[in-house]
């Protein structure tokens, strides 16, 4: 039996995505800083602020990673981060409009940070002209038919929602 479900696809821009992503620093935050602080042992805010700027701080990297494995696992089983969710919109496979894979978010997330450090890598031992690359890359995504930014390519995700027609 074949049924076909007519659904009107409306891919996210990036005005939405970005107050997704806005949201999701704000939920995660004050979980993970006091996690941070329960980790690390110390409880005296000054501290913390001295050791956040140290990104290669053993306590920075455990938060770091727990977040990603926390944003991966939410990708995989929700459809999307909680700010995501909140915004209405919804991660999907750019071919089947179906759920992620595991792989697919994973891909999805790694390739996201790869990218944030890259250019940051870049434009602070390269050059600062670099700075630019970011820049061209929001505009593609802007003016893409799928929006999609560039970690959405390589894991061959698209952000939608749904709007039935």
């Amino acid at each position: 039996m074949d049924t076909e479900i007519n659904v009107k696809v409306n891919y996210v821009g990036f005005t939405r995505r970005t107050v997704a992503e806005v949201l999701d620093y704000i939920i995660f935050f004050f979980p993970l800083l006091i996690l941070y602080i329960a980790v690390s042992g110390n409880n005296e805010i000054d501290n913390f602020h001295d050791e956040i700027e140290q990104l290669i701080s053993p306590y920075t990297i455990f938060t770091s990673m727990l977040y990603t494995v926390l944003e991966i696992l939410m990708i995989t089983r929700l459809g999307g981060t909680p700010g995501q969710l909140l915004c209405g919109m919804y991660v999907k496979d750019v071919n089947t409009f179906k759920g992620v894979t595991l792989m697919q978010a994973t891909i999805r997330c790694i390739s996201e940070i790869a990218l944030s450090f890259g250019f940051l890598f870049l434009v602070d031992y390269v050059s600062r002209w670099l700075a630019i690359l970011p820049i061209l890359l929001l505009i593609f995504a802007i003016f893409d038919k799928r929006k999609q930014f560039l970690h959405d390519k390589i894991a061959r995700t698209v952000v939608i929602d749904y709007k039935s027609s």
